[in-house]
């Protein structure tokens, strides 16, 4: 996998070629769930999808307006 952080913090530094795409650390990274085994970026999207989902379900199943008010 291509690490688009490691890419953006290279940035600073002119003597890396910043067109060659940088190699996931994994373990070695800051941002490695070494408990999930998995990227905490990819852990972050993954986590907002499910997000995504729940809220869709939930105003999906809410009373149109005007349904369910007393009258």
């Amino acid at each position: 996998m291509k690490c688009p952080l490691l890419l953006a913090g290279n940035n600073a530094q002119p003597s890396i070629d910043l067109t060659a795409p940088i190699d996931c650390l994994k373990k070695e990274c800051a941002w490695w769930e070494q408990d999930l085994n998995l990227c905490a970026i990819k852990d972050i999207a993954l986590e907002l999808r499910y997000i995504q989902l729940r809220l869709a379900d939930i105003i999906e199943k809410r009373p149109s307006k005007g349904e369910g008010e007393p009258q």
